[in-house]
């Protein structure tokens, strides 16, 4: 009898959680890959911090999606922090990268990697990394992410319909695009493979698990025009602090998926 005792405390919450892991797979894969045709991301090797963050937003109401919405909610504090610690540590096997048009691609790879001072935005890569890697354990990752998500999730800023971070940095730089550099974005990054190993990347000990975009989180300099460090430099500087680039990673737009 002590046994069976033993045995239901140490198995039964793992049944809970793997059901949880099941809910989640339905969408976003069984190893956190993403489903293209549901508009649902990747977010295997996502920052945990990142993902907390998403879920935390979707159930205060602060990113609005029909499907994550109320998942989100149903989902106590605790529950919320161990699937993003799940999801973080996974390594999913790489998509198959979406072709770009060559027609989309240079301006695309342009706002990506330089930013656009004619319409005050700054390169992405100086909130996401080089190619859209992630920086610093806290900032996701673009490279990978299907476009079909990204494109929603950059309308979702530009909309109002995502209010998750402080700064509004990227709540400007979502209305600072128009509709063909949003799709221009979202094909040059999804056309790019999804970074190795960042599963690896944990938050520094101090690091706030609501802070805000900002640009020179990680330790590569920014590149580009628009912000380093949070202090504006010859373009891009959208309010207090600089701008900040794409948050992709975030549950969808569409509607299915979930943080990106």
């Amino acid at each position: 009898m002590k046994r069976f005792f033993l045995t239901v405390i140490l198995v039964f919450p793992g049944n809970v959680f793997s059901q949880d892991q099941t809910d989640c797979a339905a969408c976003h894969g069984a190893s956190g890959e993403g489903n293209p045709q549901l508009g649902a991301p990747r977010i295997a090797g996502q920052p945990q911090s990142y993902l907390e963050r998403q879920l935390a937003a979707y159930a205060d109401g602060r990113r609005d999606n029909a499907v994550m919405a109320p998942i989100a909610k149903n989902l106590p504090p605790e529950k919320r922090i161990a699937l993003a610690a799940y999801y973080a540590g996974l390594s999913a096997p790489a998509a198959k990268a979406e072709p770009a048009s060559s027609a989309s691609m240079p301006r695309g790879k342009t706002l990506a990697t330089r930013g656009d001072e004619a319409i005050k935005v700054q390169a992405c890569e100086n909130c996401h990394g080089p190619g859209g890697t992630g920086q610093s354990g806290l900032t996701p990752y673009l490279a990978g992410l299907h476009s079909r998500y990204l494109e929603a999730a950059l309308n979702e800023w530009k909309g109002g319909q995502r209010n998750t971070d402080p700064s509004a940095q990227m709540t400007l730089i979502g209305k600072s695009l128009s509709p063909a550099d949003i799709k221009a974005l979202a094909a040059y990054y999804g056309s790019q493979p999804p970074p190795v190993n960042v599963a690896a990347s944990k938050p520094p000990p101090s690091a706030s698990r609501d802070q805000p975009t900002r640009a020179g989180v990680g330790t590569t300099p920014a590149q580009g025009v628009g912000a380093s460090g949070g202090e504006a430099t010859t373009g891009g500087s959208q309010g207090p602090g600089g701008g900040g680039a794409a948050s992709g990673a975030g549950a969808s737009g569409s509607k299915s998926g979930a943080t990106p």
